[in-house]
């Protein structure tokens, strides 16, 4: 019974004597401050897959590798029957940007975001950023699938030689052959790269947005590159199979050797 305030009450029926909701965050310097309610923190970010993934996705990166090698290898057996299969869904594509052209339009802008001159400068300059934040390894992730998948699409460019369609003349030698397509591989190791960094290292709502708009432009490339007359429709599939084959792998061994780990999981 409080007798000081001289009604006989119960001491803990006065609000002055309740217990707060909120306690304070520690009894120092933050004494005045209250610990946030759970729908005001900020959302987690997404975990990485475990290591023990590594294996299945590696496996899947060589399937898809290995299937557009041997695309082309087709290609490269007989270039003037390819040409010739795959004209007519080729012609469909160019009919179609010519005759729409809001598709058109469309097809050249997102073209625009995987020209070379873009290619060179967006990786180096995403990593230097993932170094300058102290995120090196997703740096090392980044390098490895745009550089060396820049140095596998040439490889393949030069070896196999083939021409490109007959709807856009083109002088110089690097842009005048045609297989793998550089837009179209470029979308995997570069664009689908940076959005699976998004996803992983930015927080809710800001990576579900920034991952889904670098997804766009990186799948958008193969059929862009369609309706603006620069690529056979093999050209954008063995581009497909290989890019993503590769960034698989180049995954893969991300979150084998370097993905970083809670203390808890690390031996």
């Amino acid at each position: 019974m409080c007798f000081a305030c001289g009604r006989g009450q119960n001491r803990t029926a006065d609000t002055r004597f309740r217990k707060p909701l909120l306690y304070p965050l520690s009894y120092g310097a933050a004494r005045n401050r209250v610990c946030e309610l759970p729908f005001s923190m900020p959302a987690a970010m997404h975990r990485l897959p475990e290591r023990s993934t590594a294996g299945r996705i590696a496996l899947l990166g060589a399937v898809l590798l290995g299937l557009g090698l041997c695309v082309a290898i087709f290609i490269a057996l007989d270039l003037a029957a390819a040409n010739a299969r795959d004209l007519p869904v080729n012609t469909w594509f160019w009919d179609l940007g010519q005759t729409q052209d809001w598709v058109l339009a469309l097809a050249e802008f997102f073209s625009w975001f995987a020209d070379g001159p873009r290619n060179i400068v967006i990786a180096p300059l995403v990593a230097v950023i993932l170094v300058l934040v102290r995120r090196w390894r997703w740096a090392v992730f980044l390098l490895v699938s745009s550089q060396l998948g820049l140095v596998i699409s040439n490889i393949l460019k030069f070896s196999i030689a083939r021409e490109r369609p007959p709807f856009i003349e083109n002088t110089d030698l690097q842009q005048h052959l045609s297989f793998p397509s550089g837009h179209a591989f470029a979308g995997f190791t570069i664009w689908a790269a940076m959005a699976i960094i998004a996803w992983y290292l930015l927080r809710p709502p800001w990576a579900n947005v920034v991952t889904s708009l670098l997804l766009v432009i990186g799948l958008l490339q193969p059929p862009s590159r369609l309706i603006v007359g620069k690529h056979w429709i093999t050209d954008v599939l063995g581009s497909w199979l290989v890019g993503a084959g590769w960034l698989l792998l180049v995954w893969a061994a991300f979150l084998w050797w370097l993905a970083p780990r809670p203390v808890e999981e690390r031996v």
